[in-house]
């Protein structure tokens, strides 16, 4: 015969079905518990099974899971009361049984006010109860952003310039419920659907990557009306300014970028790590001559793949089997042991680097080769 611990589990499996019952509006008490009622062949254990199935139910505690009773004859357990049904009578039976009757108000609290205020969340409701009332605390805040936004999509400022009643860090904090929301209550217009970034989504302006910059080249830096030769800028700046040259070098680290040597027509950028993707917004750089030069590791080459699904035309330096087994003997090193499947964006060269240093652990970090390598091999 069924505990009163099984019965409490059954409940507690019962409550998603009851959550969604009230959203739909559709009756769901009295329910019946499917269970097994019989009684064990032993007298003696099905005499203590049926008492602790009343001590644990309504009529012992005032709350919980009811029993219907009824009377017939067993031969083996002579003529008794033996339970028909076990239900849940009403909601606050089945709420108080396993403590959800603090979170289910909150519950039905939330969903009104959003009712009330934006309909059109109603269908993520249906999917996302646990998380509306794990925000339940924070309900009448995130109303505010979607309200705000409503009325004044794409604000072109800072999160925490915003004037909305919640602390500075609170859109930071909510950004996967606040992407939901807005999502399905802005207009098309109002949202980037190719981005990802919360703030790029949506209009906010943001702390945006430096992109660091160093012209090759005395007469590109001149036709750019630059004063400085090296310089880090806003990425979205630099999308919005093209820079005439034919080339355009990507070096992942600094230093290397620093020490490049001049090169017609040509300007190099860097800084920017596993950001090089970030480079898709500069939208001009698919009319440009484009290079990329970083560790030779499994890393690098992954960036290199990653760089070329919005720049196809990119070319690697210093990135193929030939210069990893010139310098693997002088300057290799040991690798993080990280092995995935090989980038598709590969040459058939870089691909047989990248193998080497799958296979063999091996990582060769740009800023090890000798200059004098760099520069005849660039020459």
């Amino acid at each position: 015969m069924i505990r009163p611990d099984e019965i409490k589990q059954k409940a507690l499996n019962l409550y998603p079905a009851w959550q969604v019952a009230w959203l739909n509006e559709e009756s769901f008490f009295p329910r019946v518990i499917p269970c097994d009622k019989r009684l064990d062949e032993n007298l003696a254990v099905a005499i203590e099974s049926v008492h602790l199935l009343r001590a644990g139910s309504k009529e012992e505690l005032g709350y919980g899971y009811a029993i219907e009773w009824k009377e017939r004859n067993s031969r083996r357990h002579g003529r008794n009361r033996f339970p028909e049904r076990i239900l849940f009578e009403t909601e606050e039976d089945l709420l108080r049984l396993i403590d959800k009757r603090r979170e289910f108000s909150a519950f039905t609290s939330a969903v009104q006010r959003i009712r009330d205020r934006h309909p059109q969340l109603v269908p993520w409701i249906r999917s996302h109860r646990k998380e509306l009332v794990e925000a339940a605390a924070d309900l009448e805040g995130l109303l505010a952003v979607v309200d705000h936004f409503v009325e004044h999509p794409r604000p072109n400022l800072f999160a925490r310039e915003l004037p909305i009643a919640v602390d500075t860090k609170f859109i930071e904090r909510h950004p996967r419920i606040l992407r939901c929301w807005l999502d399905l209550v802005l207009p098309p217009h109002a949202i980037r659907a190719d981005e990802e970034h919360f703030d790029r989504r949506f209009g906010l302006r943001y702390k945006e990557p430096l992109v660091f910059v160093r012209f090759l080249d005395a007469e590109v830096q001149e036709m750019c009306g630059s004063p400085w030769s090296e310089c880090a800028v806003p990425m979205q700046t630099l999308a919005e300014h093209p820079i005439l040259c034919d080339r355009v070098l990507i070096v992942e680290n600094k230093v290397n970028l620093l020490t490049l040597p001049d090169i017609n027509g040509s300007i190099a950028m860097g800084g920017l790590g596993n950001s090089v993707t970030d480079l898709r917004y500069l939208r001009w750089l698919a009319d440009r001559e484009v290079w990329y030069w970083g560790d030779i590791d499994v890393d690098g080459f992954e960036i290199l793949s990653r760089l070329r699904t919005f720049l196809p035309q990119t070319r690697s330096i210093l990135m193929d089997e030939e210069t990893a087994g010139a310098l693997s003997g002088s300057i290799g090193d040991a690798g993080n042991n990280r092995r995935r499947t090989a980038p598709t964006n590969l040459t058939p060269a870089e691909s047989l680097a990248y193998r080497m240093c799958a296979d063999s652990n091996l990582r060769i970090e740009q800023e090890r080769v000798p200059q004098e390598f760099v520069v005849d091999h660039l020459n």
